[in-house]
């Protein structure tokens, strides 16, 4: 893992970058959860990096660095930790969004050659990320969304409104029995990505709970964590290919 800034809209970035330095190498921005860059996180982008991949991850919450480390058990117990969680979540905007996303592929346009493929990939939170960049270049072949949340609100700015003329490939990995994303918003999202006639997979992972993919989460799922990199890989591979 390498770790460098980058000039993002609001400031100085953290990104971690992960596997060789081959501009000509397919390139993953991969936008973490709601407790941000991590062991946890970074051996999600390891993974990806061990078959040949590049990756950059960004440190979401910039804005508030320096900052206590954000730790999953916070989120569950209530109190002033639990708080200050939610107001950093909270502060993340759509149009923030966009701007970082726009940052990202700026970065990773710098960083490659002019055919090196891209794809998104995020999490909870950062599921918002990927959409939107798949939705904003054409040079993003696949977006995956795992355990995502907010991804098709009933007001607001949102990707899931700009799927006309999306190119890539779109992978939503949901997960069973998850309070942030109920049924209306699976109608909401099913019914966007038929209406723009895009490539696309809405797959749910019965039996696992939001956030199944970080092993530091008590909701941590060994099999479902191997399936959704296999989501990754495969369909990546394929637009590549193709």
């Amino acid at each position: 893992m390498r770790k460098f800034e980058a000039p993002f809209p609001r400031g100085n970035c953290p990104i971690y970058s992960f596997g060789p330095e081959d501009k000509s190498a397919p390139l993953v921005l991969l936008f973490p959860d709601a407790f941000g860059p991590r062991p946890a996180s970074f051996a999600v982008a390891e993974e990806l990096a061990a078959g040949g991949w590049r990756v950059l991850m960004l440190d979401q919450f910039y804005e508030a660095i320096p900052y206590a480390p954000l730790t999953p058990k916070s989120l569950f117990q209530e109190g002033p930790e639990r708080d200050r969680v939610m107001q950093m979540f909270m502060s993340v905007t759509m149009a923030k969004i966009d701007e970082d996303v726009a940052a990202m592929l700026k970065l990773a346009g710098d960083r490659s050659n002019t055919d090196a493929p891209f794809a998104a990939v995020g999490y909870c939170m950062g599921g918002r990320y990927a959409l939107a960049a798949v939705t904003a270049s054409l040079r993003v072949k696949f977006a995956g969304a795992f355990h995502a949340s907010n991804i098709a609100p009933v007001e607001g700015d949102s990707p899931h409104l700009r799927l006309a003329g999306v190119k890539g490939r779109i992978y939503i990995g949901v997960a069973g029995v998850d309070p942030t994303y109920d049924a209306d918003e699976h109608g909401r999202l099913a019914q966007a990505l038929r209406e723009a006639d895009t490539d696309h997979i809405v797959e749910t992972y019965h039996g696992m709970g939001h956030g199944w993919v970080y092993p530091d989460l008590s909701i941590y799922d060994e099999a479902g964590a191997a399936k959704h990199m296999r989501r990754i890989k495969e369909p990546f591979g394929e637009a590549m290919a193709g």
